[in-house]
């Protein structure tokens, strides 16, 4: 079963076992949620009851700080065996996006086509731009960076793993 990684434990804080979590995702809120949670690092994983999640804002850089308590984590010294540990969910208990809206790890791997069925290559990789993404395909001889916009983008297609788009003049040359 494939896990999905959202978050990395950063420090610790407070007396009770608390500790600072950088998010991951792109709402933090989404930690409230959870009922439980894998924490790994190298090859080791264990699963915890998530007892408490809160969220503070940043004054400084105006995003969402998120402090996450675990059952079991009780003490500073026990939180701090678990800085720069990630956090894991199972794919199963990701959440349910709009219509529309994918998940990075859903967009990574298709096949891009034009309308036209003209292959182009694989999507290996996706920038985040605060004007759009940007999907990275690795063409037969040559990468090719798409813009994940409506115009460009037909259709994605994610039980064929195909992304269906509709290039506009001099995006693939």
């Amino acid at each position: 079963m494939k896990r999905i990684t959202i978050g990395q434990i950063s420090k610790v804080r407070g007396i009770k076992g608390e500790m600072v979590v950088v998010s991951l995702t792109d709402d933090p809120k989404r930690f409230s949620l959870l009922e439980k949670v894998l924490v790994s690092k190298d090859e080791k994983i264990t699963e915890f009851v998530v007892e408490k999640v809160r969220t503070e804002l940043k004054t400084k850089k105006l995003k969402e700080m998120v402090l996450l308590k675990l059952k079991g984590v009780e003490s500073p010294e026990e939180a701090k065996k678990l800085v720069g540990n990630f956090l894991e969910i199972e794919k199963e208990d990701v959440i349910k996006l709009p219509e529309g809206r994918y998940f990075i790890f859903d967009i990574i791997g298709l096949k891009v086509i034009t309308t036209e069925e003209k292959e182009i290559g694989i999507v290996k990789e996706v920038i985040s731009l605060p004007a759009n993404d940007v999907y990275v395909v690795q063409g037969e001889k040559k990468e090719y960076d798409i813009p994940a916009l409506k115009e460009v983008v037909k259709k994605i297609d994610l039980e064929r793993k195909v992304m269906i788009i509709e290039p506009k003049e001099g995006l693939l040359d």
